[in-house]
């Protein structure tokens, strides 16, 4: 079935004594091998939901977002939303803070877009709880590719025009804050869907720019 258009507009040293030798901290040096592998090798640039992960390294992330906070700064946003009647989609302006990497970026947008409308006149396009797991972005290609949870398609209301209103907020949104995309591919829980809820079919990868 091919693309559709749209129809509208985070150790503490020990006071005790041992007579052993101290051990090397081996963890640090994973973490410090990882952080800088994914420094380097840049092919993808990746922002993943982290809010109530515990892991070893925790305090290293800690002390490298520290270093790294003083180059944050605000970034303009569009949000696209549908029409409570149907019968458009309007726009909405909103700060998020970046550090001009893509799949950050990616990640804060739909975020954003997930969170609704803080205009009258508009509705949310996603079911009640849908929330946005992880965002990538390919510069090679200019590709992206979009995860979110579950209640994407398990809460959602059906219908054509309401997988439609969906989609175009998703798509458009990427369009007008990330111009350069060519394609987007829209993942629930890591996976592809065959459909949001039986009708416009998810796998494929979409250019954004034909939903603008």
């Amino acid at each position: 079935m091919s693309e559709q258009q749209p129809q509208g507009d985070r150790r503490r040293p020990s006071t005790r004594r041992s007579r052993k030798r101290a051990k090397f901290p081996w963890q640090l040096l994973v973490w410090a091998i990882i952080l800088g592998f994914m420094g380097q090798s840049g092919k993808w640039y990746l922002a993943k939901l982290s809010d109530t992960e515990e892991t070893a390294g925790f305090d290293t992330f800690v002390v490298e977002e520290k270093v790294v906070a003083t180059r944050m700064g605000d970034r303009s946003v569009v949000l696209v939303y549908p029409e409570w009647d149907a019968t458009g989609y309007v726009t909405e302006e909103r700060q998020i803070i970046s550090r001009d990497r893509a799949g950050e970026d990616l990640l804060n947008l739909m975020r954003q877009l997930c969170e609704g409308p803080n205009i009258s006149g508009s509705v949310s396009p996603f079911p009640d709880g849908t929330v946005a797991n992880a965002a990538f972005f390919n510069p090679d290609d200019d590709s992206v590719v979009l995860d979110f949870s579950q209640e994407l398609v398990t809460g959602h209301p059906g219908g054509s025009a309401a997988e439609a209103a969906t989609l175009t907020s998703i798509l458009r949104t990427v369009a007008l804050n990330f111009p350069e995309t060519r394609s987007c591919v829209i993942l629930v829980d890591g996976a592809q869907v065959e459909t949001l809820a039986g009708h416009l079919n998810m796998g494929q990868a979409f250019d954004p720019r034909r939903w603008l």
